[in-house]
């Protein structure tokens, strides 16, 4: 992946603070209707137009 920021200090996959995993999985918190990032493990989130 191109540019994919890592703040998990422990993570393998964290290479100076970039991921370099070949693949990630980024979750809701459980809630079946996310309108902010709050509501997931991702920072970047952005609700999408339905």
């Amino acid at each position: 992946m191109k540019n994919l920021k890592c703040k998990v200090e422990e993570c393998t996959y964290n290479d100076n603070c970039y991921c370099m995993a070949n693949e990630i999985e980024v979750c809701s918190c459980g809630d079946r209707h996310v309108e902010d990032a709050e509501k997931t493990f991702c920072k970047t989130f952005c609700c999408k137009d339905r």
